[in-house]
């Protein structure tokens, strides 16, 4: 393996590795963009997730996520589609009221 991949970074590592600031690290931590390594009393990153980032090692999303995934959008579509038909028919009464309403006062 090779020996870079197992030592953790700092946030002063990330900051010089891409040319920012460690603020800007700190930043990117605080908002959840970032996510350090828990259960340690000093704030490091595990290089592969860094080289997960960077897009240096992608891994495939697990077979039962994918489906769960893909699960979740039929749903979304189906109550998206379920939605437009419900502002169909209302745009449809109230363009109707609105007529019944104008002929009232021709």
């Amino acid at each position: 393996m090779d020996k870079n991949l197992d030592k953790l970074l700092t946030q002063e590592d990330l900051a010089k590795r891409w040319q920012v600031t460690v603020s800007t690290i700190t930043n990117w931590r605080n908002a959840g963009i970032l996510q350090p390594i828990k259960g340690l009393p000093v704030i490091r990153f595990h290089p592969s997730y860094i080289a997960e980032l960077e897009g240096v090692k992608m891994e495939k999303t697990s077979p039962l996520y994918a489906r769960k995934l893909e699960r979740r959008i039929e749903e979304l579509e189906q109550e998206n589609q379920r939605l437009k038909g419900i502002i169909a028919k209302v745009l449809a009464e109230v363009s109707e009221a609105v007529a019944y309403r104008g002929e009232q006062y021709e």
